[in-house]
């Protein structure tokens, strides 16, 4: 799966109608800070993620003076090409138009068409943030391998959207069980799905982290965190009841609290290196490092239940990793698919690699973009 070309406008700082093409393999994007590297590379997570790595919401992306953004690209997988865009006008209200070929897709199967995998500078957040930012990370694993799950997901949201209003209407007695019925089986099919989910993280992200870490770096254990009192191991029947049964309990404290105290999003993925919570005990420099190996564990799990390639991004590669660690980024990142890799050393580049490009931006512009030489 690659990126072949990329028309931009009303986007951040960038040039106001920005058309890009870029080679299969790896594409440098090169230029001093505050050229528009990282605005480049979050419009292409933006088209194929539908969110950015910089703000919780699109609007800060829309250009300073502009109503509106549109990003379009050309997607070329095993299926043929596909052109893929996403528009948003800021009103009010708030408006978003996707496009496949012209056609209006479902959200979800627009985020299957081309998923990006990205590394950045907020991924410091997976590390020493809050549970959303794990959970999120977590929640978009389990939907690639398995799309079903982002339905799943949206009915658990909506059941308990209704729950929490229920709740700070008084709303008490048979409807009241109902809703907790019905957020119970919903919490339950999360939670299944999750635990499997970590479990495959766990697992992929010990072998990734040790052929990214040097021999100083800590041992790190991946796990999830539910209540204290759901067990690891109960099915998914005795989820469900046990769920139906707190929510019952707890319905005068949630009532006062005006939310659900309980259920799956509340959960966490545990990061922990000898006993210890590992944002507790990290550098910037080990934090960045735990936060791509977590990143490049569901890239390689994903690529191995899916039997595809996934283009990858990284801000700033050389930034907060040393010499040794950068070199085994690097490594691990060659291979038979798409990068996008952003830096100020216009020197950077992969060993030995083929098919490389370099692109230099200068003030929001592509002043000038060339394939790489070998030497």
């Amino acid at each position: 799966m690659e990126l072949v070309e990329l028309s931009i406008s009303g986007f951040r700082n960038l040039e106001q109608r920005t058309h890009l093409s870029f080679f299969p393999r790896t594409n440098f994007v090169l230029g001093p800070n505050g050229a528009g590297k990282t605005s480049l590379l979050e419009a292409i997570v933006v088209l194929g993620n539908l969110r950015s790595f910089r703000s919780a919401t699109l609007r800060p992306a829309v250009k300073h003076g502009e109503t509106a953004l549109r990003i379009e690209g050309k997607v070329v997988d095993g299926d043929g090409a596909r052109r893929l865009s996403i528009e948003l006008e800021t009103g009010p209200p708030l408006v978003r138009r996707l496009s496949v070929n012209g056609v209006t897709p479902r959200v979800d199967n627009y985020l299957l068409y081309f998923p990006v995998f990205a590394i950045t500078g907020p991924d410091r957040d997976l590390v020493r943030g809050g549970p959303h930012h794990r959970r999120a990370l977590l929640d978009r694993f389990v939907f690639l391998q398995q799309p079903t799950y982002f339905e799943h997901l949206h009915r658990y949201r909506r059941a308990l959207a209704q729950r929490n209003a229920a709740l700070s209407k008084g709303v008490g007695g048979p409807e009241l069980d109902a809703w907790d019925e019905r957020l119970a089986e919903a919490a339950a099919t999360i939670i299944v799905a999750r635990r499997t989910g970590a479990e495959a993280l766990s697992k992929r992200f010990s072998e990734v982290y040790s052929a990214l870490a040097v021999e100083r770096a800590p041992r790190v254990e991946v796990g999830y965190r539910g209540e204290h009192w759901l067990a690891p191991d109960e099915s998914p029947e005795k989820v469900e009841q046990l769920y139906q049964q707190r929510y019952n309990e707890t319905r005068e404290r949630d009532r006062r609290a005006g939310f659900t105290g309980d259920g799956p999003h509340r959960h966490d993925v545990s990061l922990r290196a000898a006993g210890r919570a590992i944002r507790n005990i990290s550098s910037s420099g080990q934090s960045k490092l735990v936060a791509a190996a977590l990143r490049l564990a569901t890239l390689a799990q994903v690529e191995k239940e899916t039997h595809r390639r996934f283009p990858v991004v990284v801000d700033e590669i050389d930034a907060e990793l040393d010499r040794e660690a950068l070199r085994r980024l690097l490594q691990f990142l060659e291979g038979d698919r798409q990068l996008f890799l952003s830096s100020t050393d216009e020197k950077l580049k992969i060993e030995g690699g083929s098919g490389q490009q370099r692109i230099w931006l200068e003030n929001g512009r592509c002043r000038h973009q060339e394939a790489a030489s070998d030497e």
